[in-house]
C-alpha cells in the first residue's frame, strides 16, 4: 500500500449544504427537513400595535408524480466501463432513472470519480428529478472496497470490530468523509449479518461477528460514523446471510432457521442499525421457510419485506434490494420478473445490477405496465418514490474539485491512500 498526500484548507473540508428540498418528502423521511417555498407573512404597512400579522397560508400538498417520474425513483441502473454510456444516459433522461450503483470499473482514482459525480448530477439536473441524482457504492471495508483513491481505507469488519464501538465508528467517518467529497452520497453498508455457519460462503470477516449484542453495538457505530462523514447508511443482507449455507451470488441458498432463532439473533443486529438511524436496509436472496413457509426467496417475499422489515421492525426508512444480476436469482428470475415481484414484495429501491442499458428498460416498462394493468397500486409506487427523495434530499452531494484542493495552501493534510 502506498498513499499521496494532498494539501487543502480545513475550509474547504467544512461546507454547509443548502438544498432546495420539496415541501413534503412522504415517508420514511426521517430527520425533520426545512420546507421552501412557503409565501412569506409581509408585515402591515405602518406601526399598528392592534393589527394582527396574517397567518401564512401553508403551501398545498405537492402533486403526486407522474408515472414514469415514480418508477424512474425506484431504479437504480448501472452500466460497464469508465466512461457514461448512451444507455445510461437515456435511462436518466428518458427513464428518470435516479440512482446510479457505480463499481470499481467504473472508474481509475479520486479524480476520475469525482469527474464521473459530477457528471452524474449535471445528468440529474437536466432530466428534472425531483432531487439529486443518488450516486451509491459498496464501501464495506476489507475485501469489498470499490475506491481506493481518495478515501481512508477500512479493514474488513472483524478485524475493524476489535477497535469497540468508538473506534469503528471513527475509522467508518474517516471512509465516509472521502466518500463525501467524491460524490457519494450512499453507502451500500454496514454488514448486519450475524455469521453463525462456518459453512457460510459469502459473508465471513465481512460480519463483525457471531454475538448479537456485540454486533449489534458495532452496527450502530457504523451508521454513526457514516453520519458523520455525510454519507447515508444501508445494512445489509435482510433478513440475514451468515447463517446460510452457500453464496447467492452462485446459487440461491437455504437458511433453516427458526423464526424464533431469528428474532433472538439477526433480527437484533437489524434492529440495532435501525434504532441508530440507519437510512435504508437491503434485502437479499436467501430462502429462509421459517420466515416464510413458501418457499419464496427473502427479496420477493412481501411476508419477509414487508411484514418482517417494515412492520415487526419498524422501519421507515428506503427498502433497497440486492442486486438483481446475482446468479441465485438469474437462475429463477429474468431481470423484467424479479423486478416486478421485487417491488410487489414492498422494496422501495431496486439495484438492476446490469451492464445493459435496453434490459434496464425492459424491466422499469415491466413495472409500469403492472401499474397500469392495476397489477401494483399507484400509491404503493409513490409512497416509495417518496422515500427514496426523502434520503437523497437528506444527504446533498458535494463534490469540490480535485484541482481546487491540490491548489489550496499548505494548512492540513488528506491522505489520498491507494491500495
Amino acid at each position: 500500500m502506498s498513499s499521496v498526500r494532498r494539501l487543502v484548507r480545513p475550509a474547504l473540508l467544512i461546507v454547509l449544504v443548502i438544498a432546495a428540498l420539496p415541501a413534503t418528502l412522504g415517508p420514511g423521511s426521517g430527520r425533520p427537513v426545512a420546507q421552501v417555498g412557503q409565501p412569506t407573512p409581509k408585515a402591515p404597512p405602518g406601526p399598528s400595535p392592534s393589527a394582527t400579522p396574517p397567518t401564512p397560508t401553508p403551501d398545498p400538498k405537492p402533486a403526486p408524480l407522474t408515472l414514469d417520474m415514480a418508477v424512474g425513483q425506484m431504479m437504480a441502473a448501472s452500466f460497464g466501463g469508465p466512461t457514461i454510456t448512451e444507455g445510461l444516459r437515456r435511462l436518466i433522461l428518458d427513464q428518470k432513472v435516479g440512482t446510479v450503483l457505480i463499481f470499481g470499473d467504473n472508474f481509475t482514482d479520486a479524480a476520475s470519480l469525482h469527474r464521473l459525480t459530477t457528471e452524474l448530477q449535471r445528468l440529474g439536473r437536466d432530466a428534472g428529478l425531483p432531487a439529486p441524482l443518488l450516486v451509491a457504492v459498496d464501501e464495506e471495508g476489507g475485501r469489498v472496497m470499490r475506491i481506493h483513491d481518495g478515501v481512508a481505507a477500512l479493514p474488513s469488519e472483524l478485524e475493524l470490530g476489535a477497535r469497540g464501538p468508538q473506534g469503528v465508528r471513527q475509522a467508518v467517518a474517516d471512509n465516509a468523509a472521502g466518500l463525501h467529497t467524491l460524490g457519494i452520497q450512499l453507502n451500500l453498508a454496514p454488514v448486519a449479518d450475524l455469521r453463525s455457519n462456518p459453512a457460510d460462503a459469502v459473508i465471513g470477516d465481512r460480519s463483525f461477528g457471531g454475538d448479537p449484542a456485540a454486533v449489534g453495538s458495532l452496527v450502530a457505530a457504523a451508521v454513526d460514523g457514516l453520519h458523520d462523514g455525510g454519507v447515508a447508511a444501508t445494512l445489509k443482507h435482510f433478513p440475514g446471510l451468515g447463517g446460510a449455507a452457500g453464496d447467492p451470488h452462485s446459487a440461491m441458498p437455504t437458511d433453516p432457521e427458526s423464526f424464533d432463532r431469528w428474532v433472538a439473533t439477526q433480527a437484533r443486529s437489524f434492529q440495532a442499525g435501525i434504532d441508530a438511524g440507519a437510512d435504508a436496509v437491503m434485502t437479499t436472496a436467501v430462502v429462509v421457510p421459517g420466515l416464510d413457509p413458501s418457499g419464496t426467496p427473502a427479496l420477493f417475499s412481501r411476508a419477509v419485506v414487508t411484514g418482517l422489515l417494515r412492520e415487526r421492525l419498524q422501519f421507515e426508512g428506503v427498502i433497497v434490494t440486492d442486486g438483481l444480476g446475482m446468479g441465485g436469482i438469474t437462475t429463477l428470475y429474468g431481470l423484467p420478473d424479479a423486478t416486478v415481484a421485487a417491488v410487489r414484495a414492498g422494496n422501495d429501491l431496486v439495484l438492476l445490477n446490469s451492464a445493459d442499458a435496453a434490459y434496464q428498460a425492459s424491466a422499469i416498462d415491466a413495472v409500469k405496465q403492472q401499474v397500469r394493468a392495476g397489477g401494483i397500486a399507484m400509491d404503493q409506487v409513490q409512497a416509495s418514490a417518496a422515500r427514496v427523495v426523502a434520503l437523497r434530499a437528506r444527504w446533498p452531494v458535494w463534490a469540490p474539485s480535485l484541482m481546487d484542493l491540490a491548489a489550496a495552501p499548505p494548512t492540513f493534510e488528506l491522505a489520498l491512500s491507494r491500495r
